[in-house]
């Protein structure tokens, strides 16, 4: 008799399930602005607790009873954009588009209500224009005709004027092309020319995206094979090798006597997914000559009588990167991290050959680096950084390792501030670097600091490497004597340390940098007072 009370109250909850018989909602949340995808998107129906997040793309699934579906509004939160609430009709349950419209800022608010007081009626003044630059500066993206419907855009906008010790003033134009023109072809490029060394220097991409894009080829998620063709200056201790050349006003203080043309030619392909692991593999063909005291003069006179003019190499990589959760606010032409708190894994390695070897050695290098933001709650943040890097065979020192020198205006965490483009050649190298940005230290008590958003910024930056005998240049092995400015490692570490005060007026940032270890060589920066722009 139990058993079969068993068998009927399993039996009539069957009945019951197919009685409430289940829908499945498809869809995908957009920006209205921008048509990108918005991902971990809250979507519910109301009063019940049938609903699902958004994934990375912006995709998302519900499971709902058929009453619910028909009966309620499906409500739809994201931070920063106004909740929409909608009512599903039977034509659209697997088909859903939703727009959301970004809500106004309170600064942005603020600010556009001065501008309004400011100016006299029918007249905009000169703050509103300055208003509208910046946000174009920010935005990297500056459309070359009605906005609606343009089809190339300026970018990079920050880099038209520079200055650097080889090139003197230097200007640059960059331009691309958006979807608009077609979805899934792009193609962008800039041209600059130096008035001191009165050189033109260029870049070109192509690229093809086998997923079509709402506006520019670097939407998340990338699927792209892309030609590059570059020629242009480079400095191999303050760029690495695959990093694009970019500039902000005063930059390569630290290359004197470390300065190359470069010219290469790199096809490669980038597949990132949604379930947060990327990969990208590339081929390049280079030349790079010197521009400044850099020579590529070997020991042995007999096999070079002078110092070599170009040297060229090819190789091809794989690069791995895993970041849990990845997604991404993706705005015209740039894009912003949804969360810094996930660890960020990457591993590559390049192989190839160079001129120097006459293409009968390969060249092998590893590179491994680990990110993580940790929080801590009312106190702020900690932001942490460390490197390996490995060259496994020999090579010439334009192909070894160097610890990354800060070259420019724009902050970047990463890079060490008192260190030459060539103080430090190695063919092992680790590093580490801790920014912590305090939240509720000494500026929190201080009324007026506190209202300013000052916040307190504390920096150690430390690496250690060395070099092979494999890679020290002797008659027999052919290798190119090492820039006289080069510092042999011992066993200490070099380290820095920085104290600063970061975020005033939101974007602006000053510090005080002290160089801990090496400081009596003859030529070593010993310390430096920073102003700097964050964006």
């Amino acid at each position: 008799m139990k058993r079969a009370t068993i068998l009927l109250y399993i039996l009539s909850s069957c009945l019951g399930l197919i009685a409430q018989s289940g829908t499945v909602v498809k869809g995908v949340v957009l920006d209205a602005l921008n048509k990108t995808p918005l991902p971990y998107v809250a979507l519910f129906f109301e009063g019940t607790s049938q609903g699902n997040l958004s994934n990375s793309g912006g995709k998302f699934i519900i499971e709902a009873t058929d009453d619910v579906v028909r009966q309620r509004k499906l409500k739809v939160m994201f931070t920063g954009y106004h909740t929409q609430e909608i009512q599903l009709s039977d034509d659209s349950l697997h088909t859903v588009e939703i727009y959301l419209m970004p809500v106004a800022q309170k600064d942005e608010i603020a600010i556009l209500e001065a501008i309004r007081i400011m100016g006299d009626e029918g007249r905009k003044p000169l703050p509103y224009y300055l208003y509208q630059i910046t946000n174009i500066v920010i935005d990297d993206n500056f459309p070359l005709g009605n906005p609606e419907t343009n089809k190339i855009d300026l970018y990079r906008l920050q880099e038209i004027p520079a200055y650097n010790h080889l090139e003197g003033v230097r200007l640059r134009l960059s331009a691309a092309t958006n979807a608009r023109l077609h979805p899934n072809l792009f193609a962008k490029g800039y041209m600059g020319y130096g008035f001191k060394d009165r050189k033109l220097k260029y870049r070109g991409e192509l690229a093809w995206s086998f997923d079509k894009k709402a506006y520019h080829e670097n939407e998340f998620p990338r699927n792209n094979i892309r030609l590059i063709h570059e020629n242009d200056i480079f400095s191999p201790g303050e760029n690495h090798p695959r990093l694009e050349n970019d500039f902000l006003l005063l930059s390569y203080r630290r290359s004197r006597g470390a300065m190359t043309y470069r010219k290469f030619t790199e096809v490669n392909y980038e597949k990132e997914t949604l379930y947060g692991l990327s990969y990208q593999l590339w081929g390049r063909v280079s030349e790079i000559e010197s521009a400044s005291a850099l020579t590529y003069s070997a020991l042995d006179v007999n096999r070079y009588s002078e110092p070599m003019p170009l040297l060229k190499s090819k190789n091809a990589g794989l690069s791995l990167r895993y970041y849990p959760n990845e997604a991404y606010i993706q705005n015209k032409r740039n894009r912003s991290h949804f969360s810094l708190t996930q660890p960020l894994f990457m591993l590559s390695h390049t192989v190839g050959e160079n001129s120097v070897f006459d293409g009968n050695e390969l060249y092998h290098k590893t590179e491994l680096s680990f990110q993580k933001r940790f929080e801590m709650g009312n106190h702020g943040f900690l932001d942490l950084v460390a490197d390996y890097q490995k060259v496994w065979t020999k090579a010439p020192f334009p192909f070894l390792l160097y610890p990354n020198a800060n070259r420019g205006f724009i902050v970047d965490n990463k890079a060490f501030f008192l260190v030459r483009a060539m103080d430090f050649i190695n063919d092992e190298l680790y590093s580490i670097k801790a920014t912590y940005v305090a939240d509720n230290l000494l500026f929190a008590r201080v009324p007026l600091l506190k209202s300013l958003g000052f916040r307190e910024l504390f920096i150690l930056r430390a690496f250690h490497g060395s070099l092979s005998n494999k890679n020290i240049p002797t008659k027999e092995n052919g290798l190119f004597v090492l820039p006289p400015q080069t510092i042999t490692m011992n066993n200490t570490p070099y380290m820095e340390g920085v104290v600063g005060i970061t975020n005033i007026l939101g974007v602006l940032r000053v510090e005080y940098v002290h160089r801990l270890t090496y400081r009596d060589h003859p030529e070593a920066l010993k310390y430096g007072i920073r102003f700097d722009a964050t964006f």
